[in-house]
């Protein structure tokens, strides 16, 4: 694969542009009709613009107020290949899935990395890679770490080793 000239600050824009739009048309038009989305959050890869739309909408319904920042420069080595760090904040004022709404903030730090079609200009493949135990401890669904209901959580868990052979 030779290399790709990728306008990083634009490319950088748009996607954010795009996550923060809560605009399904906006999604679709970033992506591919064909679209791969990976995260921690979600039970299995998306496939295709509507899924991928279905799963931000659930995501802005939850969290109203969510802002997508950039923390760090769009990292790229010349391939299809983009990465992105960012920082997803908002508070939780409504249910996302089985959730209740908490009334928290959330704040969880990720590393969205991209796969671009053969014209650089459209999202093919996607995977969030994000803490999803740090958020589930801020939205009060895990004990925090080292508290007593964690080490409660912590024998639970051994207990059901041991009780499963």
């Amino acid at each position: 694969m030779g290399r790709m000239e990728i306008d990083g600050e634009a490319l950088l824009g748009r996607v954010l542009r795009t996550l923060g739009s809560r605009d399904r048309q906006a999604v679709a038009a970033l992506v591919t009709h064909d679209v791969h989305y990976e995260d921690a959050f979600a039970d299995a890869p998306l496939l295709g613009p509507d899924r991928l739309a279905d799963h931000l909408t659930a995501l802005w319904s939850a969290f109203p107020d969510a802002r997508f920042e950039a923390t760090g420069p769009l990292l790229h080595d010349g391939s299809r290949i983009v990465a992105i760090p960012l920082r997803v904040t908002g508070n939780h004022t409504a249910s996302l899935g089985a959730i209740p709404a908490s009334e928290r903030f959330l704040h969880v730090h990720g590393m969205l990395v991209l796969e671009l079609d053969a014209t650089a200009h459209r999202v093919h493949r996607a995977r969030l890679f994000a803490d999803r135990y740090a958020a589930s401890v801020q939205l009060g669904v895990l004990p925090e770490s080292g508290t007593v209901g964690d080490r409660a959580v912590r024998a639970i868990q051994g207990f059901g080793l041991l009780w499963g052979r």
